[in-house]
């Protein structure tokens, strides 16, 4: 949870908690921790910290919001944490009637969210495929220089085969 710097949200930390709290006895669910960032401060994220240490320590199936925009007003902040726990396998579930569509894989977020995704989703292909090829470095025989000379692209003479005038 985290309360909204926004002085039009009234929720305060309490109340989020007790919304959560109560969506979670109805629906048979058990909180086994609450994790609060500070309010208004978007660089402060110890309370996101603490539940991927709960996530970590494998005690928990699902994170509850008190809605989607606790995390961050910002919609791509939202989504790269929504994408974050789930490649955690972990669910996402709200309080909010309003984000039950943006947490259903099957219905459309719209547009935007969808765009997010997707680079999102590419990103993380990425990082599997490239994370499984080791970055060994070349070999240096220890009694070698290496010179490395930069020169400004401006500047630079292209010279791709020796004696020809490169263009």
């Amino acid at each position: 949870m985290r309360e909204s710097a926004d002085s039009s949200d009234p929720r305060s930390a309490f109340a989020q908690q007790e919304e959560i709290r109560r969506h979670a006895a109805t629906h048979g669910y058990t909180v086994v921790a609450i994790c609060q960032d500070l309010r208004g401060v978007s660089a402060n994220r110890d309370g996101y910290l603490a539940l991927l240490g709960v996530v970590a320590a494998g005690a928990v199936e699902a994170v509850l919001l008190p809605g989607v925009a606790t995390l961050s007003s910002d919609q791509i902040v939202q989504e790269i944490m929504i994408w974050d726990l789930v490649s955690r396998r972990i669910r996402v579930l709200s309080t909010a009637e309003t984000d039950l569509a943006l947490l259903d894989g099957d219905a459309d977020p719209g547009t935007t969210r969808m765009l997010i995704r997707d680079v999102l989703s590419r990103v993380g292909e990425h990082a599997r495929t490239v994370g499984s090829i080791p970055a060994d470095r070349p070999p240096l025989r220890p009694d070698t220089d290496v010179m490395i000379h930069l020169v400004r692209a401006d500047a630079a003479e292209i010279d791709l085969i020796p004696g020809a005038s490169g263009a």
